[in-house]
């Protein structure tokens, strides 16, 4: 997937009337016009990092010429058995978030001046953040090819069976039930006639495959790490409903989509929905301020600001002093300030969906490429 660039609609601010008033002869300390330059437009692009080396990432190229980055939660196919998928013979997956993909990196901060030159307003500390907001899938869940829950679906454009290993429907019974010696016309795994022994799976087969995965603890499910701040950054997402699913075709993959090690493969694809949020922030407002002190000395006969006539006969030539200092206008984090409150500053995108998904190998792509093989020859006890 190539990365691609997205639009930050901007939001509506209610502004006091005041704020819209005709030009001053100066700058005045205090300025509150500028400082909503920067809130109206914390990105001057976005775009979408692609999977590669790890999960996908959303870029913001900040209005403060510094990037902010957060990476997409990505579906992690963590575990599978059996490792050699066969037709007919159900492939078990455990699902969750994959930990590594659950992180955000601000902008570096840094203090921007208004107007340069000579300012009287300064921003202390601003950087950039960006959040994911969960939006609820696209899709009907009552697809066997497809799996919903929160913002992620899980699907395959493959004629290929996904089930939630809990389900308990026909389709489930036709994938893990061993037929019994009064309808043996019905069987569709043999392997689940071959005793443990022959090296068959035995009864019942689908719970022994799902035994033989590893055991995440309590990793399974996986909810976004609260360490960072799941309100924070990644608002809406939940932990996955379906820690476990199977996977199940009466086909050999060589009517599959991907590729594997240079064989024809099964696709399982993962798609999550969210928007952007982009924002600008800083850690307090501050306004120039002027101090002045008068300093008489006759040394000064050639070069003074007043003559002061009161003091004579001590020195009467006189120059003011002018003492620049900083204090602070406003700070945002107590909401004290006249441009509004930073949990309003928040600007969205578009909706958005991504398909990423990371395997049991632990490679990131937009797919999961899996081989079954027709092997019904070796399907039978000695």
């Amino acid at each position: 997937m190539n990365g691609r660039s997205i639009l930050i609609l901007p939001l509506v601010l209610v502004l006091v009337a005041a704020l819209f008033s005709g030009a001053e002869a100066r700058q005045a300390a205090g300025n509150t016009t500028w400082p909503l330059s920067y809130i109206r437009r914390p990105c001057t692009w976005i775009s979408i990092r692609p999977t590669g080396g790890g999960p996908p990432a959303v870029v913001c190229y900040g209005v403060t010429g510094r990037t902010a980055t957060i990476n997409v939660p990505t579906a992690w196919l963590s575990d599978r058995s059996p490792e050699l998928s066969l037709v007919n013979l159900p492939t078990f997956f455990n699902v969750e978030w994959d930990p590594a993909s659950m992180s955000a990196e601000d902008s570096r901060p840094l203090t921007i001046s208004y107007p340069v030159g000579n300012p009287t307003d300064k921003l202390i500390n601003v950087r950039v953040q960006l959040r994911l907001v969960a939006l609820p899938a696209v899709g009907y869940s009552l697809i066997p090819s497809r799996l919903v829950s929160g913002n992620l679906r899980v699907e395959t454009p493959d004629p290929l069976y996904l089930l939630k290993s809990d389900d308990r429907s026909e389709l489930h019974a036709y994938a893990c039930d061993a037929p019994t010696p009064m309808h043996a016309d019905l069987s569709v795994n043999p392997l689940f006639l071959v005793p443990t022994t022959y090296g068959g799976y035995g009864t019942p087969g689908c719970a022994a495959i799902e035994r033989s995965l590893a055991d995440v603890g309590a990793n399974l499910p996986r909810d976004v790490p609260s360490g960072f701040g799941s309100a924070e950054r990644y608002p809406g997402w939940t932990s996955i409903e379906f820690p476990r699913i199977l996977a199940f075709t009466p086909y050999a993959s060589i009517r599959g989509e991907g590729l594997d090690h240079g064989s024809p493969a099964f696709q399982i694809k993962a798609g999550t929905r969210f928007i952007i949020q982009a924002r600008v922030i800083w850690d307090r407002h501050e306004e120039r301020h002027e101090s002045v002190t008068s300093d008489c000395q006759w040394s000064y006969r050639n070069h003074y600001d007043f003559i002061d006539w009161t003091r004579w006969p001590d020195p009467i030539y006189c120059r003011n002093n002018v003492t620049v200092y900083w204090d602070t206008f406003c700070t945002p984090a107590d909401g004290n300030c006249p441009y509004g409150s930073p949990n309003d500053w928040w600007l969205s995108s578009e909706p958005i969906e991504l398909w990423a998904i990371r395997g049991p190998d632990g490679a990131y792509g937009e797919t999961y490429d899996f081989v079954s093989v027709q092997s019904q020859a070796l399907l039978t006890t000695p």
